[in-house]
């Protein structure tokens, strides 16, 4: 190893040295916490602590088209499967994980979830391409971030499947779902996508991906929209499935 060598592998080292030693301080300091129970993280748990990991609410490994759940989509647009990772109850602390990912810009949280799922579902998925349920920009402009994008991120890691971002798009900025009934929901998004992109979708298995699934509205309404490129098969994904 040449001189101008070893000098930048001693700056490496001390480098390492020094962020080891920052890292320390901020643990030292500023520990991580669960974010389920709230408790201190320690050396090689991330995000939960193994107690709250080993009670994870792990939804089914999926759900067929002639399952209950599925009925609420056309004919036409019905998925083939539903994937989830986890049962999602408002009452339930493991709801802290989708607020996390949604409003608090834990965007390694929602690609660590999705990489759970994408372990979940691997080898029993048959999509070909993921496409994230898309933001409007204005909303998307204000998070700074898509979260079904970066949990889309972690499922393609595993899975090894393409990301379609921009074949369709939200073209109205609605109100959100939260508080509203099964009709609310429905009248709320109808309308709100519009394909981009034919070629890209035509003849796909697309695994449609949102956060969160409670009546199927978004999701519904964004999988009509899809269907019109014409000979699609759908699969969807969601990190929480509500009781």
């Amino acid at each position: 190893m040449g001189r101008q060598g070893m000098r930048i592998s001693l700056q490496q080292g001390i480098g390492r040295f020094f962020r080891e030693c920052w890292s320390g301080l901020a643990d030292l300091f500023y520990p991580s916490l669960c974010l389920v129970c709230g408790k201190c993280l320690v050396r090689g748990e991330k995000y939960l602590c193994s107690h709250c990991l080993a009670d994870f609410p792990f939804a089914d490994e999926s759900y067929s088209a002639s399952d209950q759940v599925l009925e609420v989509f056309d004919h036409v647009s019905r998925p083939q499967c539903l994937y989830a990772l986890f049962y999602y109850n408002k009452y339930s602390p493991y709801r802290k994980l989708i607020y996390a990912v949604k409003y608090l810009s834990y965007r390694k949280l929602g690609r660590y979830l999705g990489r759970l799922l994408g372990e979940r579902i691997k080898g029993k998925c048959q999509a070909d391409c993921i496409v994230p349920v898309p933001l409007h920009k204005k909303r998307e402009r204000k998070r700074g971030f898509n979260q079904a994008h970066e949990i889309a991120c972690g499922v393609s890691e595993v899975l090894g499947i393409e990301i379609l971002d921009g074949v369709v798009v939200r073209i109205k900025n609605n109100v959100s779902q939260a508080g509203k009934n099964a009709v609310e929901r429905q009248q709320n998004v109808e309308d709100i996508f519009k394909l981009r992109d034919v070629q890209k979708i035509a003849g796909r298995h697309v695994l449609l991906l949102d956060d969160v699934i409670t009546t199927g509205a978004t999701l519904k309404s964004c999988l009509q929209v899809l269907a019109e490129a014409g000979n699609v098969t759908f699969s969807l994904g969601c990190l929480g499935k509500t009781l």
